[in-house]
């Protein structure tokens, strides 16, 4: 297949592009710099040569700045808008003028689109409010925000990604070795995983499909919650925490986003995935992370 991916220098999709080249797709970078191969645009501009968009058979949107910062007065709003929602609609407008369509337009999304709750949350979930949940809302609508009639949408709801690079694992891992935390607020909020591993299982599954529509929990099955995620990470790199940070001191030592991802309870299901026969390779956090913290 001819697939063209923007965002593709980013964690998920330099694991994307390497993974769907030796699987003998014909991948394309979408870039936002003249020097480098693939397909020039700028979105600020809302630039982009159409014609070297025809024939792809899928499309995929990973753009999006980084939200979280344990900076508390680092809370940059508009590019991390920008970033999703430009982007989002270049594309959409793009694909809606091709005379030949990509079979499928995949864009990112995110879990904080929920309301925090105890229930398990499935792709009809209630959404919450503020930023995080307005930001993936327009990050979703933009994606479907022209009329692409040939064109199947997904969005890519993803839990936090787990990988040996990925910055979220990479933080808790300084937290427990260097700051000795145990546990973050009450400990009882779930949050959202999937290994990379997984990520790319799951998009080598959506792009082979040809019924899978709308949003898609990109989540582990296993719900843990923010206490058992660390004690399980501690476990794997040897080391014994004690430390319990308030929920107070989280909103005072992050950005207010940051606080939102750590405090909120998110106990997501990929139920979508699951019904349709996906099969986990990696749903236990504990060999997840043993095999990615080993030297």
């Amino acid at each position: 297949m001819k697939i063209a991916i923007s965002g593709s220098h980013g964690l998920i999709g330099t694991y994307l592009v390497n993974d769907l080249r030796l699987k003998n797709h014909s991948v394309t970078r979408i870039v936002r710099e003249k020097n480098i191969a693939g397909i020039f645009w700028d979105p600020t501009t809302n630039y982009i040569n159409q014609n070297k968009l025809e024939a792809f058979d899928i499309i995929i949107n990973l753009c999006g700045n980084k939200i979280s910062s344990f900076n508390p007065f680092y809370v940059n709003h508009d590019p991390i808008y920008s970033s999703r929602i430009d982007t989002n609609l270049l594309l959409s407008r793009v694909i809606s003028r091709l005379k030949n369509p990509p079979k499928y337009f995949i864009s990112a999304s995110a879990c904080g689109i929920y309301n925090s709750t105890n229930d398990d949350i499935t792709e009809d979930g209630i959404y919450g409010q503020g930023f995080l949940t307005q930001l993936a809302l327009d990050w979703e609508e933009a994606s479907r925000f022209y009329t692409t009639p040939k064109t199947k949408i997904i969005n890519l709801r993803f839990g936090q990604v787990i990988s040996k690079e990925s910055p979220f694992l990479t933080i808790m891992k300084n937290l427990i070795s260097y700051s000795k935390v145990s546990s973050i607020g009450n400990g009882k909020q779930h949050w959202p995983w999937v290994s990379i591993n997984d990520v790319i299982g799951i998009m080598n599954f959506i792009i082979n499909s040809n019924s899978l529509e709308g949003p898609i929990n990109i989540v582990s099955p296993q719900k843990v919650t923010s206490k058992e995620f660390l004690n399980k990470l501690s476990q794997a790199i040897k080391t014994r925490p004690f430390l319990k940070i308030p929920s107070q001191a989280i909103k005072l030592l992050t950005n207010n986003l940051t606080g939102q991802i750590l405090l909120n309870d998110y106990p997501v299901v990929p139920e979508k995935l699951k019904y349709n026969n996906y099969n986990f390779v990696e749903e236990d956090l504990d060999e997840t992370l043993k095999e990615l913290t080993m030297n």
